[in-house]
Parts: structure tokens; C-alpha cells; sequence
């Protein structure tokens, strides 16, 4: 840990050009500790478990997590895992994550996973196991590092781990805090340009909102098809007649009663199950669905029409859920 110490040190004395503080968190526990020490921070801990913080520097910019063997002198690492996944599915900002794999594998020749995915390709197989591995880490909504602490106080943060053996050492490690710690530097706002909803297939490529929402709204339109097939369906007569399997030997088979039906000088036998099929009017199944969907605006309209305070203290209540 001595040549991440001394990477640290010098970016705190050795370049003294920093328009925002560095606040360095070290704790135990890698879930419970930052925790503990964001909601202090924000003074929505208990003041009976977790002691007040007596110094803070403001509003939080962004985080940078790091998951390294402690005790290890001169550790090797081959890779950076770097973790995004927050807690109830939230993620962050992507241009954070891109700028510190570009600055890990374009600068400093770190190469990047994610997903766990130590010894993936780039073939399509490779590329649909990340992606159904990120979905299934953000529908779980479990922490999945110290950073998803910090997301939902909207504060953009990520993990990097070490993993492997190979020829890098924490002076790499350090290079990569100081160049990403720079580029947080020089923002002069909060990030929010960028995308917030992604699934990413790779450390270099993602899939945007925009391509697979359209795929969930059709999902979700099935619903409202299947719902009606239902309702058309249940007006039909339950009774079928029953059949007896067919052996060798031929066997009689009770044959469905008829009823003729003349039209226009036409005669038809019907069976007369059908004939007990009960008329289902669609206007009841659509109106209900027109009114169920019309109700998502009350809130829609709630929450562009209230004070700035009020929706304010809304969205604080919501993060603390």
C-alpha cells in the first residue's frame, strides 16, 4: 500500500491547484461504512448509532470508490473491475464511468471489465452475458459496492477493483484516482448531460434508453391486448365434451348435440355449445384501460405544478426510502 499512499500524497500536496476539497473515507466494512458516513453526512443518520460529522465541505461533486487488497505490499493486478451498479437499480452518471475507463485503459494501459466478466471477448454471446448479467444486478436493487451508497443522495460515484496477476501495481492504481480526480476537478457543474439509463454490453459500448424502451412499451401494450383476448374469452361456454382415448378396438364417441340454424334460405348445423357463448361488449375493457392510463397523469401534472420546495422535500422523502 506504500506506493498508493505516496500517489495520494502527491495529489493532495504535490499539485496545488484544486478548486474543490478531496474528502478521503477510509472504513472497515465496504457496504456499511460509507453508509454510515454519507448519511451523517447529509444528517439523515441516528445520532445514536452513528456520531455527527463536526467538518463537511459542501455539496458532493462525485466519488470514486476503491477495492483494494490492504496488507499486500506490492500487489500485481492484471485488471480494473469497474462496479456501477447502485441500489434499487439507480446508476450513474456515464460519463463518470467512461472517463475513468478511458483515463484506465487509454492512458495508463489498464485494461477494463465489468460484470465480472474477467476473460470475455468481444463475440455477441460475450456481449449478451454482460448485458443479462447488468440486468440482473440492477433488478435485484442490492448494494454491489462501497459506491451505491452515494447514488441515491445523487451523488455519481463507481468502484474500481483489482483483479488478476499481472504487471501493474498501485502506482498505476494511484495515477488513475489523480487523473479521474482531476476531470472532477475541472467541472465547473454537476453532471447531467449524459445517460442515467443504460445497459452496458461492454467497458466501451452501452445500449441507450432510447433503443430498448420502445421493446418495453410494446411488453407492456401485450398486457393490455391479452387482458381484452381475456375479457372476450370468459363470455364462452366452459362445458367441453368429454372424450374417452382411443384404444384398438374402436370405441363410440358421444357426439356434440346439434342445432339447425336456417338464414336467408341457408341450413346450418351448429353444435349447441357455441350457441351458449355470451356477447362481450369491448366498450367496458377499453374505457377502463383509456382511464387506468389517463390517472398517470395526475401525478405527471402534481409535480410540474407544485412549488419548487414542496417537490423538493418530495424528492427527499423519496430518497430516503
Amino acid at each position: 500500500m506504500r506506493g498508493l499512499e505516496v500517489s495520494l500524497w502527491l495529489i493532495c500536496v504535490g499539485w496545488s491547484i484544486w478548486s474543490k476539497d478531496i474528502i478521503f473515507v477510509v472504513t472497515e466494512d465496504s457496504i456499511a461504512g460509507p453508509q454510515a458516513w454519507v448519511d451523517a453526512y447529509h444528517d439523515t443518520h441516528s445520532s445514536e448509532l452513528v456520531e455527527n460529522l463536526s467538518i463537511k465541505g459542501g455539496a458532493l461533486q462525485g466519488a470514486l470508490c476503491l477495492d483494494y487488497p490492504a496488507g499486500t505490499a506490492g500487489h500485481r493486478y492484471d485488471k480494473l473491475h469497474v462496479v456501477y451498479d447502485g441500489i434499487n437499480g439507480q446508476l450513474p452518471n456515464l460519463d463518470l464511468f467512461n472517463t475513468a475507463v478511458s483515463i484506465a485503459s487509454g492512458r495508463i494501459g489498464i485494461s477494463c471489465v465489468i460484470q465480472r466478466m474477467f476473460n470475455r471477448g468481444d463475440s455477441y454471446s460475450d456481449r449478451l452475458e454482460t448485458i443479462f448479467r447488468g440486468m440482473l444486478s440492477q433488478g435485484l436493487g442490492h448494494a454491489s459496492g462501497p459506491h451505491s451508497s452515494f447514488i441515491p443522495y445523487h451523488i455519481d460515484a463507481v468502484t474500481l477493483q483489482t483483479v488478476g496477476d499481472g504487471w501493474h501495481d498501485e502506482m498505476d492504481l494511484g495515477r488513475v484516482v489523480e487523473s479521474t480526480f482531476r476531470s472532477l476537478n475541472n467541472l465547473l457543474e454537476h453532471l447531467h448531460q449524459s445517460f442515467f439509463f443504460y445497459l452496458l454490453i461492454g467497458s466501451k459500448r452501452f445500449v441507450s434508453i432510447g433503443t430498448y424502451l420502445p421493446s418495453a412499451m410494446l411488453v407492456a401494450v401485450n398486457f393490455a391486448i391479452s387482458s381484452i383476448a381475456l375479457w372476450v374469452r370468459s363470455g364462452k361456454s366452459t362445458k367441453k365434451t368429454s372424450k374417452v382415448a382411443s384404444t384398438m378396438a374402436a370405441e363410440r364417441i358421444e357426439k356434440p348435440k346439434m342445432e339447425v340454424i336456417e338464414h336467408n334460405g341457408q341450413i346450418a348445423l351448429i353444435p349447441k355449445e357455441q350457441l351458449a357463448t355470451e356477447e362481450r361488449h369491448l366498450l367496458l375493457p377499453l374505457t377502463f384501460i383509456g382511464i387506468s392510463h389517463l390517472l398517470g397523469l395526475i401525478p405527471f401534472y402534481l409535480f410540474n405544478h407544485f412549488s419548487e420546495e414542496v417537490c423538493a422535500i418530495n424528492l427527499f422523502c423519496l430518497s430516503q426510502t
